[in-house]
């Protein structure tokens, strides 16, 4: 299993989009590089990305692969994602199988941004039940998704059942644009021995060269606190890009944050480095190679 994972995210490389026929799709994003926030593991690969497959002879029906998760020398809490898809006439697509929950496609944590192997360990707070079930938990869940876009209107639903756990998982999750806005949010519940809720909402603003935002999590489906995050970046020059990010428990435990910069060396690949503190914890070093696809 790990060494799936390792081979699948390897082989979203940036380079191989640019070579793939046309009926195999990359999107995505992989993020190589150091870390000194746990002794033993300080070089990382951490993944966000999808292949699909949709060879001309299919019609509307296709493939997809997928993975989130970081590899490292002590550990690989991933999650891999397979489907079968089916395009439905005027829009939309319903997939089959181990489909990405709807809940994890909408308020992104920025703190993946600009810390990706930091923010693996913060999935069950900002992202699906059944994300940090399967990353953590040895849950195995199937299950089906829907996902469209009309005009402004993104949005998508997932039911995922991890029988071996006895749980299920269903979410419903929408972003839109308003002018210099883009808003986002998703609301998740888990049943199967108790009922829990999970929801969060996020507001970016684009503003020139200053971008900023706001989320709230409440990530009851997967236990935790309720955290607050704030973000902003600053581009002060062609190509760079500087920035902080700050999450703050509601529990009274302390806020993990950080300030980082990053250097576009072309339009899918960049360099960025930068330091948190991470709970409390002393400052902490990141840096890695970041392709997005």
């Amino acid at each position: 299993y790990s060494l799936a994972f390792s081979a699948l995210i390897a082989s979203a490389a940036p380079a191989l989009p640019q070579s793939f026929p046309e009926w195999i799709v990359a999107d995505g994003r992989l993020a190589a590089g150091y870390t000194d926030r746990v002794p033993g593991a300080d070089a990382f690969l951490v993944g966000d990305t999808t292949l699909r497959f949709a060879p001309a002879f299919a019609g509307r029906f296709g493939a997809e692969l997928g993975v989130y998760g970081r590899a490292d020398a002590l550990d690989t809490p991933h999650e891999t994602y397979g489907t079968l898809t089916f395009d439905i006439a005027g829009g939309g697509r319903i997939s089959a199988g181990v489909p990405r929950p709807a809940y994890d496609s909408f308020a992104v944590s920025a703190l993946e941004i600009w810390f990706p192997s930091l923010a693996i360990d913060r999935t069950g707070a900002t992202r699906s039940a059944a994300t940090q079930g399967a990353m953590f938990g040895n849950w195995l869940p199937f299950g089906v998704s829907f996902s469209n876009q009309t005009n402004a209107l993104r949005y998508a639903v997932s039911v995922l059942d991890a029988s071996n756990v006895g749980r299920t998982v269903a979410s419903i999750g929408a972003a839109t644009e308003i002018g210099d806005w883009q808003l986002s949010g998703a609301v998740e519940i888990a049943w199967g021995g108790s009922t829990e809720i999970s929801g969060k909402v996020q507001a970016i603003g684009n503003f020139g060269p200053v971008t900023g935002g706001l989320g709230y999590y409440a990530p009851g489906a997967a236990g935790g606190s309720d955290l607050a995050e704030v973000f902003a970046g600053l581009t002060p020059w062609d190509r760079l890009t500087l920035s902080a990010v700050v999450q703050v428990p509601l529990d009274g435990t302390e806020a993990t944050g950080g300030i980082a910069a990053r250097y576009g060396i072309t339009d899918s690949v960049a360099i960025s480095a930068g330091v948190a503190s991470d709970a409390g914890s002393g400052a902490v070093f990141n840096a890695f190679l970041d392709w997005r696809f």
